[in-house]
């Protein structure tokens, strides 16, 4: 017997935009389909995740204008596989460590193999060899981010050592107001324009929105500049106590 109110609860109560506004309720409409089902498990569900990716850089890494449009749809259908998985595990109260680690670990092979299809795919057509750099250089920062905000050892606030009565250097002062300026427009980047979060669920509608135009070197471009900022931004606001709660 399907519990409606477990299936509502199932879905993460604090998500990107992109899996809030759809691949998270369009997983939500699936669940019922799979959760009662005993040989469809969490780490199943992740398994076939991985394989429609697969499936989806195989047709990305053709560069035929066609084929890009039918990965971007695929993209999009493995993004919801990968939030249906984590709303089994909470639907069954199912979840463990390895059920946590190969999700993780499948979804940086799944960016891999994106990235990849990518750079191949336009190198077929264009013959551009500074597509496999900027490919790299985008992956790069992917990574790098996510570091950033699942690392096991999080990066604490450090302690304020003032002294009373010792007045700050202008050395000092022209620091603090250059960080606090980072930290303004970091936080209204992140705030204010929800897509520009960089979460894999914003990451794939981003990929998904190029494929469909045959945009993919626009799309790292974006990336890499997107991923320069908060390679800077992302830990130096961890440091001062300055991250944003989006």
């Amino acid at each position: 017997m399907i519990d409606k109110e477990k299936i509502k609860d199932a879905k993460k109560k604090k998500d990107g935009w992109w899996a809030s506004l759809f691949s998270g309720p369009a997983a939500n409409l699936l669940l019922p389909y799979v959760a009662e089902v005993k040989w469809i498990t969490p780490n199943c569900v992740t398994t076939s995740s991985l394989f429609l990716c697969f499936i989806a850089a195989a047709f990305i890494a053709t560069g035929v204008s066609s084929f890009l449009i039918i990965g971007a749809i695929l993209v999009q259908l493995v993004f919801i596989l990968d939030c249906l998985d984590g709303q089994l595990a909470r639907y069954r109260k199912a979840g463990t460590n390895f059920g946590a680690w190969y999700d993780r670990v499948t979804d940086r092979v799944k960016d891999f193999c994106i990235y990849f299809s990518i750079a191949l795919g336009h190198y077929k057509v264009y013959e551009d060899w500074l597509i496999w750099p900027l490919a790299m250089g985008a992956l790069f920062f992917v990574y790098l981010f996510d570091y950033y905000v699942n690392q096991d050892v999080k990066l604490l606030p450090r302690e304020e050592n003032s002294v009373e009565g010792n007045p700050k250097s202008s050395q000092t002062t022209n620091k603090k107001a250059l960080l606090n300026k980072m930290f303004s427009l970091g936080s209204t980047v992140y705030k204010s324009c929800p897509l520009l979060q960089f979460h894999i669920g914003e990451q794939y509608f981003l990929i998904s929105f190029f494929l469909l135009f045959n945009q993919t070197r626009l799309f790292l471009y974006m990336v890499i500049m997107l991923g320069f900022f908060y390679a800077f931004y992302w830990p130096l606001a961890q440091y001062y106590g300055k991250k944003p709660n989006a």
